[in-house]
């Protein structure tokens, strides 16, 4: 038993339309990134489309959907894609389908097909895509009728799914719950970790820093129920749409925290460098520096602490989605009369507010200490440095008075004593003391009357600039 009636394979992905701080440059190439995985001659009216604003827009307009044939070496293949844009996001549901084996096309959409045909549905999803992996999320959806259909019958088939190596699924770590859903039954598969790498600048997307892999598997009893089953898909590509984001959101945010521990190790840094400057000898250029530096983490580190905030905003109100647009499937379930059982998605609704948001708030609360610690230094090292500068710039004033008071009183020294005409006669100016020092000394009679001046106006010019440190001194010890 390991073969599956019409199997089906659907890929529901998501992508950033314009993501916050994203300016128009950014929104043009995510769009392109977008339409990258649509034949040529889509692009037009997408792009059309896309310039109506609203939280839903079918890209292709009435049309809806476009449809695709291909085929393998053993099978015939059919799919669709349907593109929207949701909000600030783009979103695209991809179905592909074995129609029937080649040679037996008599058994169109009634054979039963071997569950290894997934691995041709997958490989033809994935070069659909173009090679452009999602930038929010994707979530995998696998479905098909079972012949001898049992709850039992159901999880053996399963089973063998979560062994078609293509999937990527394993039952004993992924496998998280099986339900009713339109009297089939819902099998879930979740495999999320975290591998934020140590260098922060090799991750260019999500995958770099999560691994999410979410995959429900539907087996329904026969085709009518089937049919139902697929006029909720639309509902689905919504519901996920709101998920996707959720963890998309909450990713972000371990970046977010990361980024922001790395800015605590450069905070105790300049911490270590302030307090090892103000116990030697400060040298206000490396203390200007090192203020400079603390002032561009403080910048990058409110930031980020905002960025993380808004994360945790992101995940509310999308869970306040997710939870609207799950109610609206229960009512659409009721409403048919038949046995389900949701508990699954309710789970993830009380996942998220137990774990993620009150992570993130933890987080936030924690991380916004280094707010405070970067003001405080920042103020700190200004503190040190103006105190400092203003001393150097006492200290640089009280030279210029003192130079001054001595340059003004040497100045008016020597205007006094060019008014007696014996200071300048070289044989009077020699019976003066200084000149009598200065014939000793060698000085001859015509430089006599120079050597008399510059010196009577050095030495009264010395003296003045003494008595001016002498007052600035007493002066600066009253006013301690």
């Amino acid at each position: 038993m390991n073969s599956l009636i019409y199997p089906t394979l659907n890929l529901f992905i998501y992508d950033l339309r314009d993501g916050l701080g994203e300016d128009t440059a950014d929104i043009t190439q995510n769009q392109e990134r977008f339409v990258r995985r649509f034949p040529e001659r889509l692009h037009t009216i997408i792009k059309q489309r896309n310039t109506i604003e609203g939280e839903y827009v079918e890209l292709l307009g009435k049309q809806g959907k476009e449809t695709f044939d291909s085929s393998t070496v053993q099978y015939s293949l059919k799919g669709w894609y349907y593109p929207v844009r949701l909000g600030d996001s783009y979103g695209l549901l991809l179905d592909c389908s074995v129609e029937h084996s080649l040679g037996n096309v008599q058994q169109a959409k009634n054979e039963n097909i071997p569950v290894s045909c997934f691995t041709d549905l997958k490989r033809e999803l994935e070069k659909q895509l173009s090679n452009t992996p999602s930038t929010i999320g994707q979530v995998w959806m696998l479905s098909g009728q079972l012949s001898n259909f049992t709850p039992d019958n159901a999880k053996v088939i399963v089973r063998e799914c979560s062994q078609v190596n293509e999937l990527n699924l394993n039952w004993d770590l992924d496998f998280r719950d099986q339900t009713q859903f339109l009297g089939g039954m819902l099998f879930e598969f979740w495999r999320y970790r975290l591998h934020i790498p140590p260098d922060l600048r090799k991750v260019s997307n999500i995958h770099d820093i999560q691994e999410n892999n979410y995959t429900l598997i539907f087996i329904y009893p026969d085709e009518n129920t089937a049919k139902k089953a697929a006029e909720f898909n639309f509902d689905w590509l919504r519901l996920f749409h709101y998920r996707s984001k959720i963890i998309w959101a909450y990713g972000q945010s371990q970046y977010l925290k990361k980024q922001l521990r790395n800015d605590w190790k450069d905070i105790k840094r300049y911490q270590e460098e302030f307090k090892k400057a103000k116990s030697g000898k400060l040298d206000l250029k490396k203390l200007r520096q090192t203020l400079v530096n603390v002032q561009d983490t403080l910048w990058n580190y409110s930031v980020n602490l905002n960025y993380l905030g808004t994360q945790k905003r992101t995940i509310e109100i999308n869970l306040l989605n997710y939870e609207r647009r799950l109610e609206n499937i229960k009512q659409k379930l009721i409403a048919l009369q038949t046995p389900n059982n949701l508990d699954n998605f309710q789970q993830f609704i009380e996942d998220v507010k137990r774990k993620y948001l009150l992570q993130i708030a933890n987080d936030y609360e924690s991380l916004n200490i280094g707010l405070t610690l970067l003001t405080d230094l920042i103020n700190s090292i200004r503190g040190v440095t103006e105190i400092e500068s203003s001393e150097r710039d006492r200290t640089f004033q009280g030279i210029v008075a003192i130079f001054g008071v001595g340059l003004a009183a040497g100045s008016l020294a020597v205007s006094i004593a060019g008014q007696f005409p014996e200071a300048i006669h070289p044989k009077d100016a020699a019976k003066y003391p200084v000149g009598s020092l200065l014939s000793e000394l060698g000085v001859t009679e015509n430089w006599m009357p120079v050597s008399v001046l510059c010196t009577v106006s050095l030495g009264i010019g010395i003296m003045a600039a003494l008595a001016t440190a002498l007052l600035i001194k007493i002066f600066e010890l009253f006013k301690s």
